[in-house]
């Protein structure tokens, strides 16, 4: 009977140690959002969803690190092309999600940002671009544009020039090498000297452009 007690105890000993553990983990902030979320306010949710369109999902989650000061996790989501919207595009493997900044958050031990990108298309982690997970608000994702002079091209002029994390000179060489005219009316996608680029192409031009790698992005329209 003795043993028995003692087996007894020992299972709920373990069983508390394990919920206790459970609970001492730090969570993904707290849900922010209007629409219903996933994944915030939990502990290494599977999938993280800001209720919004499909760029703001990362489904089939799997953590490492999660409880240290970052936590780093691979999963799908969607990538959307430089110059095309989010209904063209579909969910790909490799999304990568950092939860980061630990503190407390509605009264819980919890990561207080959260950003996802794509290594596979260039991107990488920084520290300054993130979401408040307990307050939603989006830090560091405005860039600084340039805006540049026209581009004189063949038989076009590329207008409403604009440049991220590069000089207007540089738009303007990448520009004046661009395949304009193959994509001006049905659109496309295509790579540049290591830029995604695309556009979804109109009828009746002008057709914006967009072009990106990694941090580095410039844009134009064209029209005949």
């Amino acid at each position: 009977m003795r043993a028995a007690v003692l087996a007894s105890a020992a299972l709920v000993a373990i069983a508390t140690s394990a919920s206790a553990a459970t609970q001492a983990q730090p969570v993904l902030g707290h849900p922010w959002g209007i629409n219903p979320q996933q994944g915030y306010g939990r502990a290494k949710p599977k999938i993280v969803s800001n209720g919004g369109d499909a760029t703001g999902v990362v489904r089939a989650i799997k953590w490492t690190a999660w409880g240290r000061g970052k936590a780093v996790g691979t999963g799908t989501s969607t990538y959307v092309w430089p110059g095309t919207n989010v209904a063209t595009n579909k969910p790909v493997k490799g999304a990568r999600i950092v939860a980061f900044k630990l503190g407390t958050c509605a009264g819980r031990r919890a990561y207080m940002a959260v950003e996802w990108y794509f290594p596979k298309y260039g991107e990488t982690f920084n520290p300054k671009r993130y979401i408040n997970a307990c307050t939603g608000i989006y830090v560091g994702y405005r860039s600084k544009i340039t805006r540049c002079p026209n581009v004189s091209l063949h038989g076009h002029t590329a207008k409403n020039v604009g440049a991220i994390g590069m000089t207007c000179s540089r738009a303007k060489s990448l520009i004046k090498q661009a395949p304009v005219a193959r994509y001006l009316r049905h659109g496309g996608r295509y790579v540049q000297s290591g830029f995604r680029c695309g556009t979804q192409g109109v009828k009746t031009p002008p057709a914006s452009f967009d072009c990106r790698s990694g941090r580095s992005e410039f844009s134009f329209s064209v029209a005949r």
